[in-house]
């Protein structure tokens, strides 16, 4: 069983962006950390054939079934059940449209041979620039989802966000959530992701995780901020694309991700860099 892999779901509209993300492991994953895919059982013959010979392709059947079909919904409830493939102890969930800039190892993503860090902070940083935006920093994204989730598990105190991607989770979390809180609960997956979704706007799997997580202690709490630089806006990229390098940035994070709903709209600039 691996100690720790890295874990892309994937589908036949995010192709391109996904052998982008592909290409910049290849060159960066210095530790080797085995990764493994995830594709649509529709779309699992459509992948690039050299995939197949370097990674561990899985459909998605393979790992969890659900009635959810909306995408975004339905990619977060695979993501949440890799533990089933019992392949490994952790894994980093990265989401296709994100690219590696500078060499990673496992020491990125773990506190020690057995313990993973876990996204966990505060993200002032993100909450100023909504402001920046004219948005409402009090109404974001991870803020809501935590207001709506977080009654489930009985937690109090900081307002916590457990992303952005990509995300570093702990098997052994996800299974005693899905065997032994859903079970207590008399709900399947999809129940509690409908139950949320009743009160929010978007169920949120790093908030399930990283709220299950501080309610149980099943593992020590070892936080840490972003991995990635993640512009969530295209406004927000506008503002900042001439203040920081590539290169600047690389000596930060370990990636970049630039939303999937604008960046078709732009050069894909990441490539120069790993040419």
């Amino acid at each position: 069983m691996y100690k720790i892999i890295l874990f892309v779901k994937t589908y036949q509209p995010d192709f391109e962006r996904v052998y982008n993300l592909l290409d910049s492991i290849d060159k960066f994953n210095k530790d080797n950390i085995p990764v493994v895919v995830s594709v649509n059982d529709d779309h699992f013959n459509l992948l690039k054939p050299d995939c197949f010979e370097k990674y561990k392709i899985y459909k998605d059947s393979e790992i969890t079934s659900t009635s959810i079909t909306e995408g975004w919904r339905y990619q977060q409830i695979i993501k949440c059940n890799v533990y089933k493939l019992n392949i490994c102890k952790n894994y980093v969930a990265i989401d296709s449209d994100s690219v590696f800039i500078r060499d990673f190892y496992s020491s990125d993503f773990m506190f020690d041979e057995n313990i993973p860090y876990t996204i966990m902070q505060e993200s002032k940083d993100l909450l100023e620039m909504t402001e920046r935006l004219q948005m409402d920093s009090q109404t974001i994204f991870f803020k809501r989802a935590l207001r709506d989730t977080r009654p489930f598990f009985e937690n109090k105190g900081k307002e916590w966000d457990y992303g952005p991607s990509p995300y570093i989770w702990n098997c052994n979390v996800w299974q005693h959530f899905n065997e032994v809180f859903l079970k207590d609960q008399n709900l399947s997956f999809d129940a509690f992701f409908n139950a949320i979704e009743k009160k929010s706007f978007s169920p949120s799997d790093c908030v399930i995780y990283g709220e299950y997580l501080l309610k149980t202690k099943l593992i020590p709490l070892y936080p840490i901020g972003s991995l990635f630089k993640v512009y969530h806006y295209k406004e927000q990229f506008e503002i900042e694309e001439s203040q920081l390098s590539i290169k600047q940035l690389s000596k930060i994070y370990l990636g970049i991700i630039y939303q999937s709903n604008w960046q078709k709209k732009k050069k894909k600039w990441f490539q120069f860099f790993l040419k």
